[in-house]
């Protein structure tokens, strides 16, 4: 599209009340200008909180925004941010497929005042409101946005799933996005990236191209693929896969530690785990505590993946058997055997990380996959979010607490190698699958904001928004794509 050029925006610019105004969306098409980051008031040279610029567009509903970013000299590694009016993050970008120089593509879902954020990696603004919210200055150097919306020529491809059915495309050439809509016409599953390398190897669904989505169908119906942002040709590739007779799925958690080449996880190699006991104490348990500890883990496990799937009434075909190290042997390495370990510590495992999984597995094509859960930020002393100990006052019941906790943290994991990907964590709606950030509410802790109290809530698989900073739009059923990826 063609650009008006503008001037840069007068510093400080670094939060959403200080934005440089583009007429983006009124007056203009698209925009172009030259700026840099570490020139503000907040950059290395100066407070050092973190240099930012933000740029004020007019969204319309079903217009789609494009923000370019060229560093064509420094050492700026870009990232573009999309807030709505209230500050809450709706869109990121970090790298393009060309490079460390950003391209964020997001179409509006609502008329409003929009605010893009060009950054250096690795700092984000804690509050987008407050241009000294940064963490440390990160990356600096030039650059040259443009930003512009246009009407978006989308086409359809219609392809008829039953309940269980998993759909898979990719495109390549011009197009770069690729969207899945339920037969209602929801947003199931945008797509602008190609994520495919966190399937498992015996996934069938394609990859490659430009953009990759996918769908375990929870309705009968039509289903439309919608391909979008491009001009030109392009080819994409549509696959549906139907689920027959497979055998039960177990699910094996570990506490007794292991040994395990952590390179799997993007670790250094084999290592040895210490068991969930050697961090009792840290969290002012003891030995005695360790059986309820496990019960705790156990129940909370067994809700989310097991009963709250039945209780559904989706798939009646849905069957899981979940097993421990404390009441059974360890079945790992039998076939249709998947395994959390509960216990460790990132310098044991080498992997910096609380939770990880093995693979996203959507469909769970794949049935013998690992997970971690280590336990030594969740148990450090009080003071981080990330630490159960935060939490933890003499109105807890501590066992309880840290068990529901650490139970929660399990499902999580459980969740990815059964299918899903993170949702929104900052959001009114808690879920399983929300990613780290808001420990608060993955913890399960309540309004009083201690944990093991009478107040604190209930966190399940279900509906939410897809996480705005990992590249998928739409809506996902967390709980669906378990029920019917888990089935017999």
């Amino acid at each position: 599209m063609d650009a008006t050029e503008i001037g840069p925006n007068p510093e400080d610019d670094g939060a959403i009340p200080l934005a440089g105004e583009t007429g983006v969306g009124t007056t203009e098409q698209a925009v172009t200008t030259t700026a840099a980051i570490g020139d503000g008031p907040h950059g290395s040279a100066a407070s050092g909180s973190g240099d930012f610029d933000f740029y004020e567009v007019t969204g319309v509903a079903g217009r789609t925004l494009t923000v370019d970013v060229d560093t064509p000299a420094g050492e700026l590694d870009s990232v573009v941010l999309l807030y709505d009016a209230e500050g809450e993050l709706i869109a990121l970008n970090d790298d393009s497929p060309e490079g460390l120089d950003s391209l964020l593509v997001h179409q509006f879902a609502a008329d409003g005042t929009y605010y893009v954020a060009v950054i250096g990696f690795p700092t984000l603004p804690a509050d987008p409101f407050d241009s000294a919210s940064g963490g440390g200055a990160g990356s600096e150097g030039p650059y040259q946005v443009t930003i512009g919306t246009a009407e978006q020529d989308t086409d359809f491809f219609a392809v008829k799933l039953r309940p269980g059915d998993v759909v898979g495309a990719s495109v390549e050439g011009s197009a770069a996005k690729i969207t899945v809509y339920d037969p209602d016409g929801r947003e199931v599953h945008g797509s602008d990236q190609d994520a495919s390398s966190l399937y498992p190897p015996n996934s069938p669904l394609p990859g490659g191209g430009n953009a990759v989505t996918e769908h375990v169908a929870d309705k009968a119906g039509w289903h439309y693929v919608g391909v979008s942002l491009g001009d030109g040709m392009y080819d994409i590739t549509v696959e549906a896969y139907r689920s027959g007779q497979q055998p039960r799925q177990t699910l094996f958690l570990d506490f007794d530690g292991a040994r395990i080449n952590t390179a799997i996880f993007g670790g250094p190699g084999v290592r040895t785990l210490s068991p969930m006991r050697a961090f009792l104490g840290r969290w002012g348990l003891t030995a005695a505590d360790e059986d309820a500890v496990i019960d705790g883990i156990i129940a909370g496990v067994r809700e989310n993946l097991r009963h709250d799937m039945i209780e559904s009434g989706l798939n009646p075909r849905f069957d899981i058997r979940i097993l421990n190290s404390r009441d059974h042997a360890d079945p790992f390495g039998q076939a249709n055997v998947s395994r959390i370990i509960i216990g460790g510590s990132i310098e044991e495992s080498g992997v910096p990380t609380i939770g990880v999984a093995q693979y996203i597995d959507p469909g769970n094509f794949g049935t013998q996959d690992s997970a971690l859960v280590l336990l030594d930020v969740l148990s450090d002393p009080a003071g981080e979010e990330p630490s159960l100990n935060t939490y933890i006052t003499e109105a807890s019941n501590r066992v309880e607490f840290v068990g529901r906790a650490v139970g929660n943290v399990t499902a999580h994991e459980a969740g990815h190698f059964f299918g899903n990907w993170h949702v929104d964590q900052f959001n009114e709606q808690a879920n399983i699958m929300d990613q780290g950030g808001n420990f608060p509410l993955m913890f399960a802790v309540g309004p009083d904001g201690v944990g093991g109290t009478a107040d604190d809530p209930d966190v399940d698989f279900g509906e939410d928004t897809f996480n705005p900073g990992e590249g998928f739009t739409g809506t996902e059923d967390t709980l669906s794509r378990i029920v019917f990826g888990v089935t017999r």
